[in-house]
């Protein structure tokens, strides 16, 4: 793979990889630290994650200029635009999700709803890191691991729908018992936007695994 972008790009693609796997490990141990009380230690890894958003960034921008100059087949190149793309739909709706964390009093959730959150968050985690060690597989040119990982990718997804599915099904449960009608509207966008992240996981995902399958033949 590495041969069909060049060294650079192939750099550039998992640095900012990297990067957008921070900013769902940030929002990860964010939810950690609320569920124990250490809002502190949960405020300073939000904003590492802010920080690692800002370094994504300026990778994103720098791959955009690079791919028209560098790769010569057109496939690759749309490729590489459609993955980056959903990299950063994935850190934009990680940051959504840490957004949420900032303004929800967290400790009012129920309990179970809580544990919904976890478990999403969780779930949002595992599947970027999975995502990156399908692409810097990819990238080594072990294109078999590539597709393997991208493959778990959609076991990820399918267990973060049942896990908004329950979300729902406890908002109902305690919406008549919460006061506050604003902070039902918070939990669900908020439960929605850290499934989100699992969604657009899959798309990448999907991409890895498309030309794993196409360069293995």
């Amino acid at each position: 793979m590495s041969e069909l972008i060049g060294r650079e790009l192939s750099s550039m693609i998992l640095s900012y990889g990297r990067e957008v796997k921070e900013i769902v490990r940030g929002l990860r141990e964010g939810v950690e630290f609320l569920n124990t009380m250490r809002s502190g230690e949960a405020m300073e890894v939000l904003a590492r994650s802010i920080r690692a958003d800002t370094r994504a960034d300026n990778i994103r921008r720098d791959i955009i200029l690079k791919v028209g100059t560098s790769i010569k087949e057109g496939y690759i190149r749309e490729w590489v635009a459609r993955l980056i793309r959903r990299l950063d739909l994935v850190a934009e709706s990680s940051k959504e999700a840490a957004r949420y964390l900032t303004i929800i009093p967290y400790l009012e959730i129920p309990v179970e709803l809580r544990d919904v959150v976890e478990s999403l968050s969780k779930l949002a985690a595992e599947g970027m890191d999975l995502v990156l060690d399908g692409l810097e597989a990819l990238i080594e040119g072990d294109e078999e691991r590539a597709a393997a990982h991208a493959s778990r990718v959609e076991e990820i997804e399918e267990r973060a729908d049942d896990a908004l599915v329950n979300g729902r099904r406890l908002l109902i449960k305690y919406g008549e018992r919460m006061r506050n009608a604003a902070l039902i509207v918070l939990i669900r966008d908020f439960i929605e936007s850290i499934e989100k992240i699992t969604d657009y996981a899959e798309d990448a995902a999907d991409y890895i695994r498309t030309l794993a399958l196409r360069l293995a033949t």
